[in-house]
């Protein structure tokens, strides 16, 4: 899903967004999540692995 989740990070002084990457241990990707840079590290990691997991409804 594209959207237009362009956020404004204060602390950076920037527009955009952020990418989560999960992968294994070969370092193959299994998920990327695209949120707004206003989403903050912890939130989005935390999502991103809720996700992989099943715990989540968002796909």
């Amino acid at each position: 899903m594209i959207g237009t989740d362009i956020g404004f990070d204060p602390g950076k002084q920037i527009h955009g967004r952020k990418r989560f990457i999960t992968v294994d241990l070969l370092g193959l990707v299994l998920r990327v999540l695209v949120a707004s840079v206003s989403v903050p590290e912890g939130a989005g990691a935390k999502l991103n692995v809720h996700i992989l997991v099943g715990l989540s409804d968002e796909r």
